[in-house]
């Protein structure tokens, strides 16, 4: 029984798939995302104190930045006890690193591990 299926793909001799055939209608949408998260960096500094270091992301990016705890929270105008706590956060909420990277002066995005 042959059923139309909106994507196709190609197996490989080894009985893996190794390719996706997708409408250019769907193709097309899909690309302007990808562009707009290849623009999405963090700086190799900043990787090494969150990885190596583990240093909390917030916490390496405002040291690679320069700034103290008392300077992002005068920004986010919060006490710096209240940023401390969201820099130490394990998950912290979009929305909180949303205000956070205005304060950093970068994308939200790049506050995602």
């Amino acid at each position: 029984m042959n059923v139309h299926t909106k994507y196709s793909r190609i197996v490989g001799s080894d009985g893996k798939t190794q390719y996706f055939l997708v409408p250019v209608d769907e193709f097309n949408q899909l690309l302007p995302q990808t562009e707009t998260d290849l623009e999405v960096t963090i700086p190799n500094a900043v990787v090494k104190m969150h990885v190596l270091e583990e240093i909390p992301l917030i916490a390496a990016w405002r040291t690679h930045l320069s700034l103290t705890q008392e300077e992002v929270a005068r920004r986010m105008n919060i006490s710096q006890a209240a940023y401390s706590q969201i820099e130490n956060a394990k998950n912290p909420r979009v929305s909180t690193r949303k205000k956070v990277a205005e304060a950093l002066g970068i994308d939200y995005r790049q506050l995602s591990a």
